[in-house]
């Protein structure tokens, strides 16, 4: 019975990581009265998109949430910027009911840096440099979204003291 706790034990944090390794992330702004937003969300429930992908929904009358929407429509440069129902994944911004149906799905399938949460400012960053020289601000959008998470050496060190602690413990004498 111990043994069977200890393998539990060590194996609960691989599992939890293993869960969210693999999913795309994207910003979801919608608004609750919205009928431009009720279809893209049954869209993305027939056709399981929240369950392929970590969509996080933010609705947009929360006035964090309506500020980082502006900040996206800012650092996009799009004169939609406000608007719902609007996405934002890796370094793109898409708004409108039919354009997410029609374009969401290929297009975060097609990015390879959907791994992890947009952020406004880096963006605006890539954008910028885009401008000035496309081979460095390609480089750079790369390297801006390489944040390191710590989550899981964390679990795995925490297993190992666990673990450490448990045999410490129950050695025979």
């Amino acid at each position: 019975m111990k043994k069977i706790f200890f393998i539990i034990f060590l194996l609960i944090p691989f599992l939890v990581f293993a869960q969210d390794a693999g999913k795309k992330k994207a910003y979801y702004f919608y608004g609750e009265q919205c009928p431009h937003c009720k279809k893209v969300d049954e869209y993305f429930q027939a056709n399981g998109v929240y369950d392929k992908y970590d969509i996080t929904k933010l609705e947009f009358s929360n006035p964090f949430n309506s500020r980082l929407l502006l900040k996206f429509g800012e650092a996009y440069d799009d004169p939609n910027k406000g608007s719902v129902p609007a996405i934002a994944f890796a370094d793109k911004f898409i708004v409108g009911d039919q354009p997410i149906i029609d374009n969401f799905v290929k297009e975060i399938d097609a990015s390879d840096n959907a791994a992890e949460l947009p952020d406004p400012e880096k963006v605006r960053v890539s954008a910028g440099n885009e401008n000035k020289n496309s081979a460095n601000s390609s480089a750079s959008a790369a390297t801006a979204g390489n944040k390191k998470n710590y989550f899981p050496v964390v679990l795995v060190a925490l297993a190992a003291v666990g673990g450490g602690l448990y045999i410490l413990i129950n050695r025979k004498k």
